[in-house]
């Protein structure tokens, strides 16, 4: 079974400048970090950047992995991420049946990709899933902006969080499937996506600068790190 990885990088961010390329620790940025996890996990076959970056481009060439050049067009906010996904995915030089890891550099803290890789390999040979997602448990009370409870029972009827029905928040860390599958879903998650469990530290994805701060507390504090979860 091939397996190859692809690492997408815009050159530019909104909600936190220059997100991907300024540094996050140990003198990296988040994109240099990121590649450091993929790579040293030794269970793929190739890595790819897809990016519109000179930065991304040079640090292809530092850890001799493979770039593939993304017009600006598909690195903008404007264009459906559906789209973005189709044509990262059909760039890739690789024949349908492979599969892809869709690897974030927003979620520097998750790095078990060879367990992961493992396990997709497992639950593939079954016929109950079709790809692998990340996702780390959620327990909470939820409550529409109407006021109307989402997930549980306002009243007598309410219910301890451990009797409630578990939910999952999707990390965002890593998406496993065939490319055909993200070709014709047009999406990174197949239809019958295997959960693979992260604790709360590696499902920890970096969209605002409090979750970029966050982060860095976590991962400098290794104590804290082994702990969440």
């Amino acid at each position: 079974m091939r397996i190859v990885a692809v690492i997408p990088v815009k050159q530019k961010s909104e909600r936190i400048e220059n997100k991907n390329f300024r540094e996050f620790s140990d003198g990296l940025s988040l994109i240099e970090f990121k590649l450091k996890q993929v790579v040293d996990s030794n269970c793929f076959e190739k890595i790819y950047i897809s990016s519109n970056s000179p930065i991304a481009k040079n640090l292809s060439e530092k850890y001799g992995i493979h770039h593939i050049d993304r017009d600006d067009y598909y690195c903008s906010n404007d264009i459906p991420w559906s789209d973005v996904i189709h044509h990262v995915v059909t760039s890739l030089p690789e024949d349908d049946n492979t599969s892809v890891a869709w690897c974030q550099t927003t979620s520097p803290l998750f790095w078990r990709y060879k367990e992961a890789v493992e396990k997709y390999k497992e639950v593939l040979n079954s016929s109950d899933y079709d790809g692998l997602i990340t996702v780390t448990p959620f327990t909470g009370y939820l409550v529409t902006k109407n006021s109307r409870p989402f997930n549980y029972h306002w009243g007598v009827w309410h219910d301890y969080t451990q009797h409630m029905e578990k939910l999952y928040r999707v990390t965002g860390a890593l998406y496993v499937a065939k490319k055909s599958e993200m070709i014709k879903n047009r999406y990174v998650i197949s239809k019958k996506p295997y959960l693979f469990l992260t604790t709360p530290a590696e499902g920890v994805d970096i969209d605002t600068p409090f979750d970029f701060e966050l982060a860095q507390l976590i991962y400098s504090n290794k104590k804290l790190l082994s702990y969440v979860g």
